[in-house]
């Protein structure tokens, strides 16, 4: 007798628990901070429940990638935001914010990493306006760590429950619940693109 085909749950669930994951994991949070934006979130929560025991390594392996993309967007700006700025002739705008960063930068550096805006402009800025890179770094990473812990803990707290009451949900109803997500996360992406 033939062996069942795994499904996609279960697939999800072997590849949450395999180690090639990380480097994914690490490569895809690097593009989101700096190029590519989406809701990375949905991919990590996602792999949180399927592998509850590996929150604290998928939170880690997150900041570590938010580190060195926002250290790769602040090098960006720190190299040619003048430059681009007397191309364009827009040097005056530059220094103002320039100005209001370097009074209200960790702020604004701590806001990026904590809330769901594309951070990559802070980061640009960050670079820009000459903040002092050793103090960027930590409240950048401080502020990642603390929203993805939040979501670790949320799911360490409450997953079972949550997957609990999911299961119960007739099967029509999740599937058009998670195909309404999809749709949302797609327009979510390519309004941020645009």
């Amino acid at each position: 007798m033939k062996a069942a085909r795994p499904t996609l749950t279960e697939r999800l669930v072997a590849l949450a628990h395999s180690n090639g994951i990380i480097p994914v994991l690490l490569m895809v949070e690097i593009l989101e901070t700096t190029i590519l934006p989406f809701p990375y979130e949905a991919a990590f929560i996602a792999l949180c429940f399927a592998a509850p025991k590996r929150i604290g390594l998928f939170v880690a392996v997150t900041v570590i990638g938010s580190a060195i993309a926002g250290t790769i967007l602040y090098a960006l700006g720190a190299g040619f935001a003048d430059p681009l700025a007397d191309r364009l002739g827009v040097e005056a705008a530059v220094d103002s914010y320039k100005a209001t960063f370097q009074e209200r930068g960790g702020v604004l550096i701590f806001l990026g990493g904590l809330t769901p805006v594309p951070s990559y402009l802070v980061n640009l800025a960050a670079g820009a306006s000459g903040y002092p890179y050793p103090a960027f770094v930590a409240l950048f990473a401080a502020s990642r760590f603390i929203r993805f812990a939040a979501f670790g803990l949320l799911i360490h707290f409450f997953g079972e429950r949550v997957l609990g009451q999911w299961t119960k949900l007739p099967s029509w109803l999740r599937k058009t619940l998670i195909i309404g997500f999809l749709i949302g996360v797609t327009l979510w992406s390519i309004r941020a693109v645009t």
